[in-house]
């Protein structure tokens, strides 16, 4: 079976995009097969079209920075997901696909009630926020925050 992604194919504008088909196959070790509901277009995944990302692959590649899908099928001593668990993963490249292969540990768990867009809009932005707020300020209950620009997704 073959499924279908966005690669970039050199430096450029958006035509340097093209939708190639790659062949299915089954997970390896550990590996969980995603089929992906939604992923991100942001700001990173320009940078990475234009060739200023330093941690993007060569190119071509599949750009994504992050999904959220529907396990398909799992390999040999995956045991933190099952098929049919709806995930998340910061990806960094590799999401603009219909399916996508990444390992258990990469993955967190989404509630099916939640939209899948709206939690793919939410891996990177709110994580990063969280991440600025809670980890590197040590923002507790009760402080006070000056915020003084939120033009980007991040």
């Amino acid at each position: 079976m073959k499924y279908k992604s966005v690669v970039i194919t050199k430096k450029g504008p958006p035509d340097v995009l093209k939708i190639i088909e790659m062949n299915l196959r089954q997970p390896q070790t550990g590996e969980v097969l995603i089929r992906v509901l939604a992923t991100g277009v942001g700001r990173t995944d320009i940078v990475m079209r234009y060739g200023y990302y330093p941690f993007a692959p060569k190119m071509p590649f599949v750009p994504g920075y992050e999904i959220v899908g529907v396990v398909e099928a799992v390999g040999e001593n995956v045991n933190r997901v099952d098929i049919g668990d709806r995930v998340a993963a910061l990806t960094v490249y590799g999401g603009y696909a219909e399916y996508i292969y990444l390992y258990q540990n990469d993955l967190v768990i989404v509630p099916a009630a939640l939209d899948p867009a709206q939690v793919a809009a939410l891996i990177l932005n709110y994580g990063t926020a969280y991440q600025m707020l809670h980890r590197l300020a040590g923002v507790k209950s009760g402080d006070r925050v000056l915020i003084t620009g939120t033009s980007g997704g991040v």
